[in-house]
């Protein structure tokens, strides 16, 4: 996984999403609306739609120090 800073992102491929699903060694963030969600996501995600991240990420990302992976359905 590419390491970062605080602010910025970087992208991973394919195979390493899977290896660190597999391993549990990242946590995978689905935030398009609920509705997106059900209708359809990436298997193992979590739904934690943008405007619930202020007050859903302390409940459902309780580890500071897991890595996280973000996905959407478009450019944001």
């Amino acid at each position: 996984m590419t390491e970062t800073t605080q602010g910025t992102a970087a992208e991973i491929g394919c195979e390493e999403l899977r290896a660190g699903l597999a391993g549990r060694s990242l946590v995978l963030v689905d935030v398009l609306p609920a509705e997106s969600y059900e209708t359809g996501h990436i298997p193992g995600a979590i739904s934690l739609p943008v405007a619930a991240i202020p007050s859903g990420a302390p409940a459902l990302l309780p580890d500071r120090e897991a890595p996280i992976v973000v996905y959407c359905g478009g450019f944001t």
